[in-house]
């Protein structure tokens, strides 16, 4: 019958059916909702009891991390479940806002607290997530031994960041290239911002290393993985000497634009290297057809600074119509104007006039005697 529904041999009305529906939905938001009640007064409740204890966890962690013998052991046998864990919160932030010989009276806390050997169990048996704060602990607490110790090898990027950062702080790596190989190899997403800062620190230990690698690897990257690694490398320029560049000329040619931009950025630094100066590389560079890629190509002559390519930086802004892009041009042109003739910005207008004000501006705020060009 149309409006009936079969169940289990029998034949059942709809009504029935959606009546014993709505009872199911009832009761499983009833019982939703008394489990988020129920959680949320046992957390509130939690937060109530360590609030209430913190003061004095603090004054004693304090001046037992500043005596001559804390005796961590002891004073942990002491605590409860509550205390031990507003302890163990108090250490993370100190070892976050302290370093140096400060912390070390703390990193022994850390060890009464059991929390290299959790630590060495989460790594093993935990989830992501849990993976991850259990290797920021060791890094907190320089500590590698439970890394070493566990069966366990990184699986994502932020755990090959944290793998690298904790091996390199703790004199751990052969070399910075097995850091940065460690957490470049096989990269398919980019970097979180300790991703990204972790592989500065490696790169600037050994910025050919990364050079090397980029050039094998870079066609591989995705934009936002490549776009990271060329910001880095902007930041190395001066430092490398030898290495083979050409992936980073390449990289002005990449489909994405952000990809481009910062493959110009980081040619800013590597203006003293004669294989860049070549007068179709300046063509394609500074007729980009994205504002965007033209403007850092304009901060990258800027920054290179020689007559030859402020010459360049002129004619190329006496042409360009985009307000933005011509802005970031000047703005990059005044910073040399003092190399180049001074009649010279006179056809670029408006734009010369606002970037040489800025700059008068801005070095007034700084406290310069003298504004820009006197």
């Amino acid at each position: 019958m149309q409006g009936d529904v079969g169940f289990g041999g029998y034949i059942l009305p709809i009504e029935t059916v959606l009546v014993v529906l709505g009872l199911l939905v009832g009761i499983g938001l009833v019982v939703s909702a008394g489990l988020t009640l129920g959680l949320s007064v046992y957390r509130h409740r939690r937060d109530e009891r360590a609030d209430r204890v913190r003061p004095d966890v603090q004054d004693a962690l304090l001046e037992r991390a500043f005596s001559p013998d804390p005796n961590w052991d002891d004073w942990i046998d002491t605590l409860s479940a509550t205390e031990r864990q507003v302890a163990e919160d108090l250490l993370a932030e100190y070892l976050r806002e302290l370093d140096g010989s400060e912390t070390d009276s703390l990193k022994e806390l850390g060890a009464a607290l059991g929390i290299p050997e959790r630590a060495r169990s989460d790594l093993e048996r935990g989830h992501k997530f849990v993976r991850l704060q259990a290797l920021t602990w060791l890094i907190r607490l320089d500590d590698p031994e439970p890394y070493r110790a566990a069966s366990y090898g990184p699986e994502t990027p932020p755990e090959r960041a944290s793998v690298a950062r904790l091996l390199s702080q703790t004199g751990e790596l052969i070399s910075p290239r097995q850091g940065l190989e460690l957490l470049l190899a096989g990269a398919t997403e980019e970097f979180s911002v300790f991703g990204q800062d972790t592989l500065y620190r490696l790169a600037s230990d050994d910025p050919d290393a990364l050079f090397e690698i980029a050039t094998e690897q870079y066609d591989a990257w995705p934009p936002a993985l490549l776009t990271q690694v060329l910001l880095v490398c902007g930041q190395l320029g001066s430092a490398v000497r030898t290495a083979d560049i050409s992936w980073l000329t390449a990289s002005l040619e990449a489909d994405d634009e952000g990809v481009r931009a910062a493959a110009a950025s980081a040619l800013g630094g590597f203006g003293w290297r004669p294989d860049l100066r070549d007068s179709t590389f300046f063509a394609r560079a500074t007729d980009d057809p994205s504002p965007r890629v033209r403007g850092a190509v304009y901060e990258m002559l800027g920054a290179w600074g020689d007559h030859e390519a402020l010459t360049l930086l002129v004619y190329a802004l006496v042409s360009e119509d985009d307000p933005r892009a011509l802005v970031r041009g000047t703005n990059a042109l005044v910073s040399r104007r003092d190399r180049i003739d001074a009649d010279e910005p006179a056809v670029l207008g408006s734009a010369w006039e606002w970037s040489s004000e800025h700059a008068s501006y801005d070095g007034v705020a700084r406290g310069r005697t003298r504004a820009v060009g006197e």
